[in-house]
């Protein structure tokens, strides 16, 4: 019984946050201690997950530190064996001077070197302005503390009118639940806003307003009307336009009008990105169907033949498709394995639910997710070898996947 309640339990909450399809930016790395306050964290650090990043807690050592006096948290890694993070964040509570620390501020400068992005929650932003990241910049804080910033660090412009500040390559945000805005604000920043709306749907967040932050960036749109798209991007050096600030980009282009931009834009990044998100496919079909040519099936489409006809039927739309659409993605995986869970699995249908799966895995071997929902149905079917091949499978595809290190390590002690 144990065992159903943990896999109901990882399909339930899990399911989402471990896509875990690869781009350039997809570890995020939270420093911690003690008293940090619990939603400077964890706000965030669910937006981060259920948008498929790779996330860990590190802190000055591997000892439990406790968040806000009552909850109990064993940091992933220490400072002394972290690994670089494409993003590192520094949250709020516990002691400001905790900020001065020698050795935290050296371990900030490093990870600030190394790192793609820096992003700060609260009085998070007091590490990186200890650090010297935020000298010159544009910042804020928890409110009350801007004046604490504003005097201990003359070189900051600090403002305390804003959810959050982004300059490029650092973000602060404002107190608490501002984390929650800036986090989905960077989400966006690296994959879109579209899929930054999709992960607000998934988290029934209705909170968050696109934009509604500080953001210190020359006019994407304007530049590449005025100078085209390759002058302005492609073959600039000074851009570093992330992926997400291009994907917008073809948005207001197409509702310019300007869909050969827009479908440019769009192309371009999917060139560059291993495994593009559904949502920037979705952005593609609606500019080509403007102009008037043919596109995919939607991945509604998909569902209604897998529900209504099911999984040989299924299995033919998607080799029609992929011959006329060859690596187009339209299938939302995670809509089709909560429906192989909710509508046949949980009512007893073990053998459709694998089907399911198994199908999923013929369209997304290299998934490393689909992997994993492969090694729970293999054990649901008592076939532990199998199981461990695949959560073996999804640990060489994504060496940062926990969760299949967990089912390795759970199935090794049996």
């Amino acid at each position: 019984m144990k065992k159903v309640f943990i896999i109901v339990l990882i399909l339930l909450i899990q399911f989402i946050g471990h896509c875990q399809q690869k781009s350039e930016i997809k570890n995020i790395a939270i420093y911690l201690q003690d008293n940090a306050e619990i939603l400077d964290f964890a706000g965030p650090m669910e937006v981060f997950v259920v948008a498929g990043f790779n996330v860990y807690t590190v802190a000055e050592t591997k000892e439990p530190i406790k968040a806000m006096h009552t909850l109990t948290i064993v940091p992933d890694y220490s400072i002394e064996d972290a690994p670089i993070p494409d993003i590192i964040t520094f949250v709020g509570g516990g002691n400001i001077d905790d900020s001065k620390n020698g050795k935290i501020k050296t371990w900030a400068k490093k990870m600030a070197s190394g790192s793609e992005l820096q992003f700060s929650v609260c009085t998070g932003a007091f590490f990186l302005a200890e650090a010297g990241l935020l000298d010159g910049m544009i910042a804020t804080t928890y409110h009350s503390s801007i004046p604490l910033l504003k005097e201990s660090y003359p070189k900051i412009d600090v403002r305390d009118d804003v959810r959050f500040v982004d300059n490029g390559r650092v973000i602060t945000t404002a107190g608490i639940s501002a984390g929650i805005d800036g986090a989905f604000h960077l989400v966006a920043k690296i994959k879109g806003t579209a899929y930054a709306q999709w992960v607000a749907d998934a988290m029934e967040y209705d909170k968050w307003t696109h934009g509604e932050g500080l953001i210190i960036k020359k006019n994407l749109l304007q530049e590449v009307l005025n100078k085209g798209f390759d002058a302005t991007i492609k073959n600039s050096k000074e851009s570093n336009f992330y992926n997400g600030e291009i994907l917008d980009l073809a948005m207001m282009l197409e509702k310019r009008g300007k869909l050969e931009l827009a479908e440019k834009s769009i192309r371009y990044i999917i060139s560059r990105i291993e495994s593009p998100e559904l949502t920037t496919y979705e952005l593609l079909r609606n500019i080509l169907k403007r102009q008037g040519r043919p596109v995919p099936p939607t991945s509604k489409d998909f569902m209604t033949e897998l529900k209504l006809k099911g999984v040989d039927s299924a299995r033919k739309l998607h080799k029609k498709t992929s011959k006329e659409f060859p690596d187009w993605v339209y299938i939302d995986k995670d809509l089709a394995i909560t429906n192989a869970y909710l509508d046949h699995y949980n009512k007893g249908d073990l053998q459709t639910a694998t089907e399911i799966v198994e199908l999923l895995y013929e369209i997304f071997p290299k998934d490393p997710y689909v992997n994993f929902v492969m090694g729970l149905y293999k054990e649901r079917n008592d076939n532990p070898q199998e199981a461990m091949k695949f959560y073996n499978q999804a640990l060489v595809i994504d060496q940062y996947f926990y969760m299949a290190q967990e089912k390795i390590n759970e199935l090794t002690r049996k």
